[in-house]
């Protein structure tokens, strides 16, 4: 039943048909209104999405009203297993390997045999989700050889210095040496609890106390006695 501004167009469309001798029938009704609300170019906007129509993220009693409302406007005339096997042709790939080879062509069947199998594979991806990847166990702890050392319970891992076992060389060829007494380790190694003079090289004093250098320089004391 037409209503609003549907109903009065379509009284005066009846009255001017009945006035011109034109037998109105549904299929006269059915042309005019279609003329009316649904030009030529949106009729075959229409057929093209049908065409091109797929699942895609719809669900599958989603895309089965999809497919039948674009369905009313292909141009051409729909056989049942035409139509069965457009549908099964646009499903996900998930859903069509099982449900093509099985060739149906009754479009209710159709559906609703989509619908189990996808109830199935959505089933099958929850349980696979929980286990988690091949080869893996619930709750496992599994390590690779190539995974770094982890850290034990109440203290750090320690590392040796690459150098320690080249005789004193830190990465690279670098010497490893300690700037308190100037030997092969590092300084909170070091045996030495006094300072190092950086000008005689002697330990038990700093270069600033160094009794050195209230000494004349040989050269100084050659200039002096000349």
């Amino acid at each position: 039943m037409l209503v609003g501004e549907a109903e009065h167009w379509w009284r005066g469309t009846h009255h001017m048909l009945t006035a011109r001798g034109v037998v109105v029938d549904w299929e006269c009704f059915k042309r005019m209104f279609l003329d009316k609300y649904f030009p030529e170019s949106v009729r075959h906007a229409k057929e093209a999405e049908f065409m091109r129509l797929h699942q895609g993220g719809m669900t599958v009693s989603e895309y089965a009203m999809r497919f039948e409302h674009l369905a009313r406007f292909y141009s051409q005339g729909i056989a049942k297993a035409w139509k069965c096997r457009k549908f099964a042709e646009g499903l996900k790939y998930e859903l069509k390997r099982v449900v093509v080879p099985m060739d149906i062509t009754e479009f209710p069947a159709l559906v609703e045999k989509a619908k189990v199998v996808e109830q199935l594979e959505g089933g099958n991806r929850v349980v696979k989700t929980a286990e988690g990847p091949v080869g893996s166990k619930r709750g496992g702890n599994q390590r690779k050889p190539y995974d770094r050392p982890q850290p034990q319970q109440g203290g750090p891992v320690i590392r040796q210095p690459s150098g320690a076992a080249g005789g004193g060389r830190h990465g690279g060829g670098a010497t490893l040496r300690c700037y308190r007494c100037a030997g092969p380790h590092f300084v909170r190694d070091c045996p030495h609890t006094e300072s190092r003079c950086f000008k005689c090289h002697q330990m038990s004093h700093e270069s600033a106390n160094c009794p050195t250098r209230s000494r004349p320089e040989r050269g100084d004391a050659q200039k002096g006695g000349t």
